[in-house]
């Protein structure tokens, strides 16, 4: 009973930290570029460490997910690059993608938005779909999204560490 409740607050931190994330996408000219990446930057560790507990649970149930908002993922996208300016882009290091040397933060931010916002519409739609919700967030961490929360973190790590947030 004990681990049952703690991971119903956990997972209940997960929502909470995971509309705090889309608030801050949603509303980004609201604060300024120092205190939004901040904020970004305090929150996704949060998300990431819940992600280890959901995947642990037993009760796995079946998600099958398409990407049919390419065009909104890129507005979003160039959206946040305007923003982010010079702090969007950082070096991949010697982990080369498709012979890349850059990742955009925007970009990891942007599918982010994405994922996370598939599963809280989930759950808005009705607490009984919080299963498919922790599914679909699940299965998207370990298929795409959580190399981009790890490459968002390490980025927005470098920027605090050269005080550039």
């Amino acid at each position: 009973m004990k681990n049952r409740n703690k991971t119903l607050k956990q997972i209940q931190e997960l929502q909470r930290n995971a509309k705090r994330f889309c608030f801050l996408i949603e509303n980004i000219h609201e604060f300024g570029a120092r205190d939004w990446l901040l904020d970004i930057s305090l929150i996704l560790p949060r998300i990431h460490a819940v992600m280890g507990l959901i995947d642990q649970q037993n009760n796995r149930t079946e998600c099958f997910v398409a990407l049919s908002d390419i065009d909104e993922r890129f507005d979003l996208f160039c959206h946040l690059k305007k923003v982010l300016g010079a702090k969007d882009g950082y070096e991949i290091g010697e982990e080369l993608v498709g012979n890349e040397l850059y990742g955009s933060l925007s970009g990891d931010l942007a599918d982010l938005y994405f994922e996370i916002k598939r599963g809280l519409d989930l759950i808005q739609s009705g607490e009984e779909n919080l299963p498919f919700a922790l599914s679909l967030w699940r299965d998207g961490f370990f298929l795409h999204w959580g190399k981009h929360l790890i490459d968002a973190e390490q980025h927005l790590y470098d920027l605090r560490v050269h005080h550039q947030i």
